[in-house]
Parts: C-alpha cells; sequence; structure tokens
C-alpha cells in the first residue's frame, strides 16, 4: 500500500511539472490555462511549465486592426492566476514538434471556448512555442499566440474541431 501511494505521489507530481518532453510541456499548458466561471487558471503549472525569464507575445485583434503585445511570463501567470468570471477552456487540436539538441520549436493550432460542449469554438489561435532544455526538463522560453483574423481561417492541419489531443 505504501509503494502505491509513493507512486501516485510520483505520477501527480510529474504532471505538474515541466515535461521531460517537448510534447509533455506542450500539452501541460493548455489545461492549466483553461478554468470553469469565476476561477483562475492553474498559475502554480503555469510557474513550472515556463523559464522565469521566457516571454509572451500575442497577436489578435480590436476594431479591425491588427494588435500585438508582449508581456513577461511571470506577468502573464500572475494574471492567468486570477479568478474570471467567464469559463475558458483550451481544446489543442494539431501539433508540429521540432527538436534539436537542447532546443525545441512546437506549433500548435488551439480552439478556445467558453462553453466546454459548444460545436463551434469562440476563436481558433495558432501557437509558436520555444523551448529549451534545462537539466531534464523542458521550458518554455517564450510562447507567440495569435488568434484568427476575420475572413482569414486556420487550418486545422489533420485535427479534427473539438477533438483535443490527448483526449482519451
Amino acid at each position: 500500500m505504501r509503494i502505491l501511494v509513493l507512486l501516485i505521489g510520483a505520477l501527480l507530481a510529474q504532471g505538474a511539472s515541466a515535461g521531460s518532453t517537448p510534447e509533455q510541456t506542450v500539452a501541460a499548458l493548455w489545461p492549466s490555462l483553461s478554468h470553469a466561471a469565476g476561477e483562475p487558471g492553474d498559475a502554480a503549472t503555469l510557474g513550472r511549465l515556463f523559464q522565469p525569464d521566457g516571454v509572451v507575445f500575442g497577436g489578435t485583434h480590436r476594431e479591425n486592426k491588427p494588435v500585438f503585445t508582449r508581456t513577461s511570463a511571470a506577468d502573464f501567470i500572475t494574471a492567468q492566476g486570477r479568478p474570471r468570471p467567464k469559463p475558458f477552456y483550451e481544446c489543442e487540436v494539431a501539433r508540429e514538434v521540432k527538436t534539436y539538441d537542447r532546443f525545441a520549436t512546437v506549433y500548435s493550432v488551439v480552439e478556445s471556448r467558453t462553453d466546454r460542449n459548444a460545436a463551434k469554438p469562440d476563436f481558433v489561435g495558432v501557437n509558436s512555442i520555444q523551448l529549451y532544455k534545462f537539466d531534464d526538463e523542458w521550458k518554455i522560453i517564450a510562447l507567440y499566440y495569435h488568434v484568427e483574423s476575420p475572413g482569414l481561417r486556420i487550418s486545422l492541419e489533420g485535427g479534427k474541431s473539438g477533438i483535443c489531443l490527448g483526449a482519451d
């Protein structure tokens, strides 16, 4: 029984830390950003996934004009740790990983919904995630997200809408 408890504890601890592969780190990112109404994202997990001096860039649209933002990973994590009035669910539908030595880059397509069971997402975004392997953990050093432009659809790259990678 004691061994079972230790094994479960080790598995839980591993799931909450940066991954031993780029895929594991990126797969942990999307659930940590998701939350129910009135709840925050999982700032503790985000803190383990990002390199402390990492950066987050964003490309969105406001009043039909492109908006580009930059924030530190620390500020991004702090903001995600605040309760939000509306629910928010991320569903990664496609991922391409390129790795060389201790560097990896990930292209990821993610659907975002306020209703987890909605047939259509509220919006779709593409993400470029750069990771570096520190000791034995892959950490996010930069995340660039770009929200779908009006009239310019994002290809799901072979993924299926509403079917999240890793979903059983």
